[in-house]
């Protein structure tokens, strides 16, 4: 499938290291002029010598993302894009950490994005959120709630965007970054990585990619008549049906 993405330029949040960096190899891979940012200088040099030769341009950016004028700033430069994919959260089951990461921070990312995709025939939002939104997480409650409120937010704003800009979300289960969460996991404590596994119904973890081809896809004007969603990219470890 021709996804449409080439010559389309886009701005994902996080995308020095794990899903996020995915997700810039992926666009760029389809075509897609990617500009990202991180807040690690040598993460972000290290995701720009990745990306080197790929058919879509690749641009970095050290930002933080909790820095509105910093953002704004970086917007203005860009200029135009017609996709943004918001994916940067705390990871932490602190509360005060998780509503300014992952909900105040996001929301003026979004915000600050709208009147640039508001020009683009092919605008679409993309938030990455997690399974944890929509099951109980007592270690990691901060980080649940935070994730089910931008749901909740993008569901929202979908409806308030619609029909110039489409707004979805795709919920990661969980996924294994050598060097992230589940991989320190892994090292750590082996016998615990195995019950994550064995709680897994695939009898594994998702892929980092896989988890980007799946937001390329809703990005992508191949979907352009999906716009409100919440995307489970999970291997069927959820229970609950969706209405």
């Amino acid at each position: 499938m021709n996804l449409q993405l080439s010559g389309l330029a886009a701005v994902v949040t996080g995308g020095s290291s794990g899903i996020g960096a995915a997700i810039v190899r992926t666009l760029a891979t389809e075509g897609c002029n990617v500009a990202f940012c991180g807040r690690n200088e040598a993460k972000v040099l290290s995701q720009l010598h990745s990306t080197e030769g790929l058919p879509g341009r690749v641009r970095g950016q050290v930002l933080d993302v909790r820095d509105r004028d910093a953002v704004a700033a970086w917007f203005r430069e860009l200029a135009a894009f017609d996709v943004l994919v918001a994916n940067v959260s705390a990871l932490s089951s602190d509360w005060g950490e998780a509503m300014e990461t992952d909900v105040r921070s996001t929301v003026e990312v979004t915000e600050l994005a709208i009147p640039y995709l508001e020009k683009s025939r092919w605008a679409a939002i993309t938030y990455i959120g997690s399974k944890a939104s929509s099951m109980p997480a007592p270690q990691s409650a901060a980080y649940g709630a935070a994730k089910a409120a931008m749901a909740h937010h993008i569901k929202s704003l979908s409806s308030r965007l619609l029909p110039g800009i489409r707004a979805n979300t795709v919920s990661p289960g969980d996924t294994l970054i050598e060097d992230g969460h589940w991989g320190r996991v892994r090292e750590r404590d082996p016998e615990g990585y195995e019950k994550v596994v064995a709680r897994n119904p695939m009898g594994r973890l998702a892929s980092p990619d896989e988890v980007a081809k799946v937001v390329a896809f809703i990005s992508s004007p191949a979907a352009s008549f999906v716009s409100g969603a919440n995307w489970y990219v999970d291997g069927g470890s959820s229970n609950h049906v969706q209405f």
